[in-house]
């Protein structure tokens, strides 16, 4: 929508003192309440059902335990009273961030993207076309979704958060990401270097074989006049070994739980009198670690499984990936997004094509460079040379730009 009278008139106001008199609005609007940052509060409720749950199997537990060994009353089962009423008043209790979406407002104009509210109601988070040149959009069924444009990593001398900046939990979600693009594609670009293996994939596109459901996913991401130059999977493998090395500390981790709880369960079971819960609860202890580890070591595999449903391509206007192992997540680049691209090389030609800037964080494991891109593809080289050829620098850099400096005054 493009009419600002439906927004309250509070919201109406700031909108407007952030336009600029010859700005032109070309798209508003607000997150869907129920929707907006679901993630979160999905997290949240997760808490809430954790507490019910507990609660309840402690109050029955305890009236059982009662009831079988034919105790007196006691007061164990009211323990879980507490975790009872606490998960019942969480879960009916209204959402925050259903009430934070209220004063959310997101706008899209002829110059630039305003974000109004979030966390901080009276924030205001601006971006030119030069900030929207990498853009990540995740789509669930029924067209809403959310558009990050900003990733942020924040330290605090002891570890580190990362902040996901954007329009969270919209309608049409694909449509308002064409509007972004569009204006991202008013960005003046210097000339770029022609390479001949481009042009040859112009000629005949370097497409490796795609499962239905990504073909269908590319077809339906594509402009009428875009055309497909490279598109190919990950090496399942890769994403396999990447897992593996990550959570190499549990292997250790689960095989210490492993031969705890071995040695623990024997020697419990032969102690425990009729009544007495105490073995069994220190129990839980080494059967938590051991769940812990193996949920952890689960991932690398979980990881291979989701490298089936990744597809990298690069077209005549950008380079992409589409990852549908779960709600669609579209990652695009377009040539201005494309600067920083840096090659990592494996074995038999195969590597990483990283996309993004280096964000380096300081913590305790070190420095950890997070990145997307083209990860585990074969053939790494010749795809970094048509990445060469699509990318474009801007004519000149952000940081001269004048209209830059007013708006983060703001």
């Amino acid at each position: 929508m493009t009419d600002i009278a439906v927004l309250p008139k509070y919201l109406q106001n700031r909108l407007q003192a952030a336009l600029r008199p010859d700005e032109r609005l070309v798209w508003v609007g607000q997150p869907i309440a129920q929707h907006y940052r679901k993630r979160e509060a999905y997290e949240l409720r997760t808490v809430f059902v954790a507490m019910l749950v507990i609660g309840l199997l402690w109050i029955v537990g305890g009236i059982a335990r009662t009831l079988l060994h034919g105790l007196d009353f006691d007061f164990l089962p009211l323990i879980g009273v507490p975790f009872l009423l606490g998960g019942v008043l969480g879960l009916r209790a209204p959402s925050r961030l259903e009430e934070e979406a209220r004063f959310v407002v997101y706008a899209i104009t002829s110059e630039r993207v305003i974000l109004l509210g979030g966390d901080d109601p009276e924030t205001i988070r601006l971006y030119r076309p030069v900030q929207l040149q990498q853009i990540e959009r995740t789509e669930h069924a029924g067209g809403w979704g959310d558009l990050i444009l900003e990733t942020e990593h924040e330290y605090d001398g002891d570890s580190y958060t990362t902040n996901r900046y954007g329009m969270l939990g919209i309608a049409g979600v694909r449509r308002v990401h064409g509007l972004i693009a569009a204006l991202a594609a008013t960005l003046p670009l210097a000339p770029n270097t022609p390479h001949a293996s481009f042009q040859r994939c112009l000629i005949t596109p370097d497409i490796g074989p795609l499962p239905h459901k990504l073909r269908q996913a590319l077809r339906a991401e594509m402009a009428p006049d875009e055309r497909l130059v490279w598109a190919a999977q990950p090496i399942p493998n890769s994403y396999l070994k990447r897992g593996l090395v990550a959570q190499s500390f549990f292997i250790v981790w689960t095989l210490f739980s492993l031969v705890l709880t071995g040695f623990m369960a024997p020697a419990m079971w032969a102690t425990t009198r009729p009544g007495d819960i105490a073995p069994v609860v220190l129990l839980c202890g080494p059967l938590l670690f051991l769940w812990i580890g193996v949920y952890h070591l689960y991932q690398p595999f979980k990881m291979r499984k989701a490298a089936l449903s990744v597809v990298h391509a690069i077209t005549t206007a950008r380079a992409l990936t589409i990852d549908a192992s779960g709600p669609l997540i579209t990652r695009t680049y377009a040539p201005a997004g494309l600067v920083h691209a840096d090659c990592i090389g494996g074995r038999n030609d195969s590597g990483d094509l990283l996309l993004e800037p280096a964000s380096e964080v300081i913590s305790r494991s070190g420095n950890l460079l997070q990145r997307y891109g083209f990860l585990g593809i074969d053939e790494v080289r010749h795809v970094e040379r048509l990445i060469g050829h699509l990318k474009q620098t801007p004519v000149r850099p952000s940081f001269l730009d004048k209209n830059w400096y007013s708006d983060n005054a703001l």
